[in-house]
């Protein structure tokens, strides 16, 4: 299975796993398969740098935009 998220939507996952694993599991070690996912996640984010830079940029940017 392929998934076809774009990196805004791989970042939105990856701070809602870090979030959730902040909440649920503070100062304890998060369940194996909780863990997997998160270095999973951060495997994608390592291997798409480039774009991951670029689309937190472009955010910044819409964002600044809106409020201008």
């Amino acid at each position: 299975m392929k998934p076809d998220l774009s990196m805004a939507e791989i970042l939105a996952l990856v701070e809602i796993v870090d979030e959730h694993v902040d909440r649920n599991f503070p100062g304890v070690d998060p369940p194996r398969l909780l863990r997997e996912v998160q270095q999973k996640l951060d495997a994608i984010i390592i291997r798409h740098r480039k774009e991951v830079d670029t689309t937190l940029k472009s955010g910044k940017k819409t964002k600044s935009a809106r409020k201008g």
